[in-house]
């Protein structure tokens, strides 16, 4: 299945945004509810996934795939 780019470039700002919402909640309930600790737990690890899917996508879009790479490569060692 085939996700619109749309849709893709905005998961982490999605997961990033919920996991604001969660810590925000559980800060809100105060730490003496024992339903806070799960709410800031899943804060900090949806906000931790957001911010390392938007490095790996930054980094990849930087590097272009190593294939290119390897043909480029090949084709100089042939006029050689």
């Amino acid at each position: 299945m085939q996700i619109p780019a749309k849709y893709y470039d905005r998961i982490p700002k999605f997961y990033f945004i919920v996991g604001i919402l969660l810590l925000i909640n559980s800060i809100y309930m105060g730490m003496e509810n024992f339903a806070a600790y799960f709410y800031f737990a899943f804060g900090i690890l949806s906000v931790l996934y957001a911010v390392s899917v938007h490095m790996a996508r930054a980094k990849h879009r930087k590097n272009p795939p190593a294939e290119e790479a390897t043909q480029a490569e090949s084709e100089v060692h042939d006029l050689s």
